[in-house]
């Protein structure tokens, strides 16, 4: 994957932290947490995907977190 993508103005400079935490030593934690993620995000639910991204995006604001 390149990080530089992640480096314009399109996203905050933050972004490139998390995509690095993913993507170090993806066989402790990266692999596993987008798995789980994936799997809550996209897997079966009475929810639609959308739903749970608004939802998501909603708790983050609350949580007056920028993801």
């Amino acid at each position: 994957m390149r990080l530089d993508v992640l480096s314009g103005d399109h996203a905050p400079p933050e972004a490139l932290g998390v995509v690095k935490t993913l993507l170090y030593r993806p066989e402790l934690f990266g692999g596993p947490f987008s798995d789980v993620l994936d799997a809550a995000m996209r897997g079966e639910s009475e929810w639609s995907a959308g739903e749970r991204e608004l939802f998501a995006g909603f708790v983050s604001h609350l949580n007056q977190c920028l993801f």
